[in-house]
């Protein structure tokens, strides 16, 4: 799992789901098993998008590959070739 997270970049819970491969019911299952961790990041389980924060720590917790148009495009540039393939590819 290779994520170039952008800093900036806010990503709805449904996206984040859809990624995960999961319904957005089973996400919600999920992030509410999680609530102390996101609460103590400031952000509410109910909120219709997450900070980039908080997608950095539900990608890695819950093992999600982000598609490289949902990535930090500058970084993506600026990787080397074989991890850009292999993100574009899906490996």
């Amino acid at each position: 799992m290779i994520n170039f997270y952008d800093p900036k970049r806010s990503i709805s819970k449904l996206q984040l789901a859809l990624c995960a491969g999961v319904c957005p019911r089973v996400f919600a299952y999920y992030l509410e098993s999680r609530r102390e961790i996101l609460e103590a990041m400031g952000v509410s389980v109910i909120a219709k998008k997450l900070p980039p924060e908080a997608v950095k720590y539900v990608c890695e917790d819950y093992c999600i590959d982000l598609p490289p148009h949902l990535q930090d495009q500058k970084a993506l540039a600026k990787a080397p070739e074989y991890l850009r393939k292999a993100i574009i590819s899906g490996y």
